[in-house]
């Protein structure tokens, strides 16, 4: 009696998207067959048994279970911070025929972050591209554009990366003149969390590590383990000049990482108030019990009002591999934040479709982003 896994999910990967096994039995043969699978998640490492199912043979002895159901649901969303923990799963596949169970296998261990990949995607997704594990050049995790990249002084910048192998993390950050000089090195270690997301934005270097920026044109981010390298990470220094009605967006990637984006051509700013209260009789009773009419008072009374301010915020020209990638990630993204005073504010995308622009046929082009902002709420009187 046999059960052989032919086909496991990649060992880390996203929650969304399917995460497959494949098994097959030598005993399917046997009367009422069928198998049956055990979802293990451990959150951070003490696996306890989450669901039981049913499966039978699909193609001759052969089966399989998709746990995205499940991971779905454990997956937590990134919360900005180094060290978060990713939810594990694994599955223990059981034989049941003739009224008794028979042999029983247990899966590798899987690790698993919030991320829903596009098909095309996710059929190309390879964990060691993103994996700190024994290579150079990985990943960080974002489909940004590479060398497009710009920050002013005061922006908040975040890169996410997996350290797959839990081990001690340097990054070192080093500022070059546009010459490709070198004007300063800092480093500071990032622990050796699984799944981390760290702020990367030049106030936050300067202040928390005295890096130099005078002269400066651009800045990389090397991150390094006793085992692995990412990818040298280049930022360039925005040095021009901005509207004040800039608005800078924040919002969660495909791949779940964090990314960033100025549109800073213009902003129109709107809000609609909506009223609440009824309208009652002219007139009333005064303590002379006589009926009186007091204008002051009127017929129509508001008891609340709601005010909802929404942004139209239009981005300066852009290249096409800028914009194919905003426009991808930044409307289908459930979790936006806009940027006020180095603090995040949640808000929605209102955008219904895009346009992939392509440089041959539209030349120059921008982007409208419409925003909608917290609804405020006046006093209940």
């Amino acid at each position: 009696m046999a059960i052989t896994i032919t086909q496991s999910p990649q060992v880390i990967t996203p929650s969304d998207n399917p995460v497959t096994w494949v098994f097959e039995s030598d005993q399917t043969a046997q009367v009422n067959f069928y198998f049956i699978v055990e979802v293990q998640i451990a959150n951070p490492t003490t696996f306890a048994t989450i669901e039981r199912h049913k499966i039978f043979p699909e193609v001759g002895n052969v089966a399989h279970f998709d746990a995205s159901s499940i991971t779905e649901r454990y997956a937590s969303v990134n919360n900005r911070s180094l060290n978060q923990v990713l939810p594990q799963v694994k599955i223990n596949i059981i034989e049941y025929y003739n009224g008794s169970v028979g042999a029983s296998t247990l899966s590798s261990v899987v690790g698993i972050f919030k991320s829903r990949l596009k098909k095309k995607a996710f059929v190309n997704y390879n964990s060691t591209d993103y994996s700190l594990l024994s290579a150079s050049g990985v990943k960080f995790m974002t489909f940004e554009p590479r060398g497009t990249l710009k920050v002013k002084q005061a922006d908040l910048k975040y890169l996410t990366f997996i350290n797959a192998l839990s081990v001690a993390i340097t990054s070192t950050y080093k500022t070059y003149t546009s010459a490709g000089t070198l004007v300063d090195t800092q480093s500071e270690s990032l622990g050796s969390g699984y799944w981390n997301t760290f702020s990367v934005g030049i106030d936050r270097l300067e202040t928390d590590l005295s890096l130099s920026f005078i002269g400066a044109s651009y800045y990389t981010i090397e991150v390094t383990s006793s085992t692995g390298a990412m990818e040298v990470f280049r930022i360039d220094l925005d040095t021009s000049c901005i509207y004040s009605t800039a608005t800078r967006v924040h919002f969660l990637n495909t791949l779940g990482g964090i990314d960033s984006y100025t549109f800073g051509l213009l902003t129109r700013e709107k809000t609609e108030v909506e009223s609440f209260g009824y309208e009652r009789q002219f007139g009333n009773f005064n303590t002379s019990n006589q009926f009186v009419y007091d204008v002051k008072n009127g017929t129509v009374i508001d008891f609340l009002k709601t005010s909802s301010k929404s942004l139209e915020v239009t981005s300066d020209w852009m290249k096409e591999n800028v914009q194919n990638w905003l426009s991808k990630e930044l409307y289908m993204s459930p979790i936006v934040w806009t940027e006020e005073d180095a603090e995040l504010y949640r808000c929605k995308v209102t955008n219904k479709s895009y346009d992939k622009k392509i440089q041959e046929t539209d030349m120059l082009f921008q982007e409208i982003a419409k925003i909608e902002l917290e609804t405020e709420t006046s006093v209940n009187v």
